[in-house]
């Protein structure tokens, strides 16, 4: 049942306050709160039944990232620069979540990462993507790989660990295959991987990862290494050593009928 509701948005939307208002209205006064992009924290989903993201995928993303239990559902505030590939309706459609109060939607789950690093899981499970690697592109990324029992040591342009959501846009650009979004798995890739003639000889460079499977990465580069997911961004260098695996707990995203 949807009794609590977070808005989550960008301050300064036009028409925000009617916007707002007619979020109400068509909600029959349901209990709302109003919460910023920018001030936006894992806290703030606490006893909320379902998440209104009005902006674009990266609004969407910033909130799927940090869901656990509660629904979801996306609006695309400028559909004519915003591509809402994870968005449900657009600004001008506001007036069909009236069907969703009357409990006219369906659910759908798209899975996620989850990251331990250095024996800490991290709060955000990824809806896209995690990177691993420089945050400077045009240095190396330097680290040892472990994935089905085999290790190995690479210099590369990073590493790419996609869901199924994240899997049309930059891991589909690094060379990966596009999968879909209910697929229970995870996918990798090695980005540009360097060959030398003796020590670095890679064969570990894309591959899948199941339920309860793994891909461990220890960073080995002195300064500059990142972990990223979105744009929450951890420091990632020598000793560092991250796990990547998918997550138990899908996201439940809302589809209106």
């Amino acid at each position: 049942m949807i009794e609590k509701i977070l808005v989550l948005l960008k301050k300064g939307l036009k028409f925000e306050e009617d916007l707002i208002e007619n979020i109400k209205k068509l909600s029959s006064n349901r209990s709302i709160k109003v919460v910023d992009f920018d001030d936006f924290k894992k806290e703030d989903l606490a006893e909320i039944d379902l998440v209104l993201t009005i902006g674009g995928d990266g609004t969407f993303v910033k909130a799927a990232n940090n869901v656990e239990n509660c629904l979801i559902l996306g609006i695309n505030a400028n559909p004519d620069k915003s591509e809402g590939a994870l968005t449900s309706i657009n600004i001008e459609d506001i007036e069909k979540l009236e069907e969703l109060f009357k409990g006219n939607f369906e659910v759908i789950k798209r899975y996620r990462a989850k990251v331990t690093l250095n024996g800490i899981v991290l709060d955000s499970k990824a809806i896209n993507e995690v990177y691993l690697g420089a945050a400077s592109q045009f240095h190396s990324s330097r680290y040892i790989i472990k994935h089905n029992g085999n290790e190995e040591e690479h210099r590369s342009s990073g590493v790419i660990v996609s869901t199924g959501t994240g899997s049309p846009a930059w891991f589909y650009s690094a060379g990966g295959k596009i999968f879909a979004y209910d697929e229970e798995k995870l996918s990798f890739i090695v980005r540009e991987p360097y060959y030398g003639k003796r020590i670095f000889t890679p064969k570990i460079l894309k591959g899948e990862l199941k339920k309860g499977e793994k891909i461990t990465i220890e960073s080995k580069r002195d300064f500059g290494g990142i972990l990223a997911i979105n744009d929450e961004t951890h420091s990632f260098n020598e000793g560092d050593v991250a796990e990547i695996e998918l997550y138990d707990n899908p996201l439940k995203v809302v589809v209106l009928k």
